[in-house]
């Protein structure tokens, strides 16, 4: 989690003078924000840490990023009742808001609300000068709808199958830019479509797992007649943007349906990730709902099923950041790497500055200097990137190859983090994929 990798170094120092070993990997692990190395380590490390804010603050970490939020609120709790002197104001603060988060993303928003509120009028009224921006920005957000109804799923007995389509987007726009683009193949880029009906009416969403929720325009949030905050907050797009938070009573999606959908509202016209003007985008909390996903590319559906795919023997390979992104850990020649898992994201693998700087020489030799175009919510433009040739990915024991990815040498998108993203076209061209988000993986299947 983002908020703590600078953060937990001031636990990290606490630990030089008479921490072990075990405390300082730990505590390392946590500081990178690798917890899928801290997930496995830790059922055989935690009998032998020393500090025990150390122990339970990585147990709550663990918990939080592997859908265990009963736990991870509890031991949040725990922290906060007897280890405050210990950990910090900032380390503190920045768990509360966690805490306020996990609550949300369960549909807990009167809770949530509550939790940051108590927070913030306690400093207020002890330390009135102290810096609370963190906590006083998630509640701006939360409190835009703490009086709306959590979102559900009502669906049928059984399986369900929903014809979805893989198509090539955004090649107009991209036109407008580069007139050459229509017979250069390494401008194309797909996206992954979904009948839907709101009201009656049949529209195209996009499903994007990059999404936390559905994510629309003012003037399609006005069609439909979704209910819309009267406050602003800033989210994330391609930018930093101001939006409004709403909530659509039901979306149908073939038998499906959900209801009172948390809803990300931006003024203008929508411009996805992916460079398609969608009707709007479906995100991942529809996903989570599910609770699994099978995608079957060359057959054009996907299958919710009623039974969930057992975890493989290779165990989690994703989980659900504090942003509701999915982070996947993959193998990139025998290297482990993390990306975003984002299918509303350009099909391509897309390295990051982090990665790139890591593998300068290689890259600079084996990449050529391509001109792209970069768009989304709040912003769009010209940018310069590395185009690399066949590239494959293990996950899961299986390799996927890229015929192109793209490494960001200028730091364009310098808030991604870790090693960059992944598209639609890492499941593009599969049999079958398997996305499990209750047991934290992804399988594909050639």
């Amino acid at each position: 989690m983002k908020r703590f990798i600078t953060l937990l170094l001031s636990v990290i120092c606490l630990l030089t003078a008479k921490a072990q070993s075990v405390d300082e990997r730990v505590g390392a692990m946590m500081t990178s924000s690798d917890w899928f190395e801290l997930e496995r380590e830790l059922p055989t490390l935690k009998d032998s840490i020393q500090w025990p804010s150390i122990k339970i603050m990585a147990e709550a970490l663990v918990a939080a990023n592997f859908n265990r939020d009963d736990e991870a609120v509890s031991l949040i709790d725990t922290l906060l009742a007897k280890h405050q002197a210990e950990i910090g104001f900032e380390n503190t603060m920045n768990l509360v808001v966690l805490q306020s988060m996990i609550e949300s993303r369960r549909g807990n928003y009167a809770k949530a609300d509550a939790i940051l509120n108590n927070f913030i009028s306690q400093v207020k009224a002890q330390s009135p000068q102290t810096d609370i921006s963190t906590a006083e920005n998630s509640y701006k957000h939360i409190k835009a709808k703490r009086n709306f109804k959590p979102l559900s799923l009502t669906r049928p007995a059984g399986d369900v199958t929903i014809n979805a389509t893989i198509r090539q987007y955004g090649i107009d726009i991209i036109e407008r830019f580069y007139p050459s683009a229509k017979d250069d193949t390494t401008r194309r880029a797909y996206s992954l479509c979904l009948p839907v009906e709101i009201n009656g009416k049949h529209y195209e969403a996009l499903l994007d797992t990059g999404s936390p929720t559905t994510y629309c325009s003012m003037n399609f949030a006005r069609e439909i007649g979704a209910r819309i905050s009267p406050d602003t907050t800033r989210v994330l797009g391609a930018r930093m943007v101001n939006a409004f938070i709403g909530s659509i009573d039901s979306i149908n999606i073939g038998p499906m349906t959900m209801h009172n959908a948390e809803t990300i509202i931006v003024e203008g016209d929508l411009v996805t990730d992916s460079l398609f003007m969608a009707d709007f985008v479906i995100g991942l909390d529809f996903l989570m709902q599910c609770g699994e996903a099978q995608f079957y590319p060359k057959e054009g559906k996907i299958v919710f099923p009623e039974r969930l795919t057992p975890l493989p023997p290779t165990g989690h390979n994703i989980y659900r950041n504090e942003a509701n992104a999915i982070m996947l850990e993959a193998y990139v020649d025998g290297e482990r790497c993390k990306f975003i898992f984002d299918t509303g994201h350009a099909s391509n693998l897309n390295f990051s500055k982090s990665y790139y700087d890591r593998h300068k020489l290689k890259l600079d030799k084996t990449g050529k200097k391509t001109e792209g175009f970069h768009g989304g919510v709040g912003y769009t433009g010209k940018y310069t990137y590395l185009m690399i040739p066949d590239v494959t990915v293990n996950i899961g024991g299986t390799d996927i190859t890229f015929s192109k990815a793209a490494a960001d040498y200028e730091g364009v998108s310098s808030a991604t983090p870790f090693d960059g993203n992944i598209g639609i076209g890492l499941i593009q061209n599969c049999r079958k994929a398997t996305l499990n988000l209750r047991d934290l993986f992804l399988k594909i299947e050639n």
